[in-house]
């Protein structure tokens, strides 16, 4: 049912967060991972695109070393609720829309600490996902995958690809069934910067405001 794919650089946060946590699930997976310990590979997108080739699967799970999933039955309510959400492109465990902020079903950080203006009862519709867990159909990724020219990095690229699914008539959401994240995310603001205004020069025809869990920008007044 799922194909789960992680690039680590850290074996013993792999096994002792995302691992173990699978080995409870209740449905058919294969985990795929991408050991990037010596630091070879220098950006997110290439290396997943080549990992989901190989994927058997029909869910794709782009997830991250320290994600840990909360129950045994995760993977099958998520894969229920993506049955019948419309237009479904990716969905998640966090994201930003329009007006509302922050939307998300994760603790992170230690002590463990909610992340979020609300607990969620069920999916909701945002611009773009947060990088830390993202489901995309195998079907869909086959016709919509990670660009891998915009952003040539690690930060932002769910988020890109989030824009790309709306270009393509996709829509995204929020799960509302929750994850512990350990990271509570890279704070250099540089970095997102840089990976941000190559987004906006993409899309800067599509969309008027970027909305991401690292913050807003406008494509209009950016240049």
């Amino acid at each position: 049912m799922f194909s789960i794919i992680c690039v680590f650089n850290n074996s013993k946060k792999l096994d002792q967060y995302l691992i173990k946590s699978l080995e409870q699930q209740t449905v058919p997976f294969e985990l795929i991972t991408i050991d990037n310990t010596a630091g070879n590979y220098r950006a997110a997108a290439p290396v997943l695109n080549q990992a989901a080739k190989s994927a058997r699967h029909e869910y794709l799970m782009f997830v991250h070393q320290d994600v840990a999933l909360d129950s045994e039955d995760w993977l099958a309510r998520a894969a229920n609720d993506m049955k019948t959400l419309d237009g479904l492109g990716a969905a998640g465990v966090a994201g930003r829309r329009p007006f509302t902020g922050l939307v998300a079903s994760v603790t992170n950080g230690v002590p463990p600490r909610y992340v979020g203006w609300r607990k969620l009862k069920k999916p909701v519709n945002v611009q773009t996902l947060d990088g830390c867990l993202m489901i995309v159909h195998k079907q869909t990724f086959s016709r919509v995958c990670f660009d891998e020219e915009t952003v040539d990095g690690w930060y932002l690229y769910v988020a890109n690809y989030c824009l790309d699914l709306i270009r393509h008539g996709y829509k995204n959401y929020v799960l509302p069934h929750h994850i512990y994240h350990e990271s509570s995310g890279f704070s250099d603001g540089r970095l997102y910067q840089n990976a941000m205004d190559k987004i906006i020069d993409r899309h800067r025809d599509h969309v008027n405001v970027i909305y991401t869990t690292v913050g807003k920008w406008k494509t209009r007044s950016s240049r």
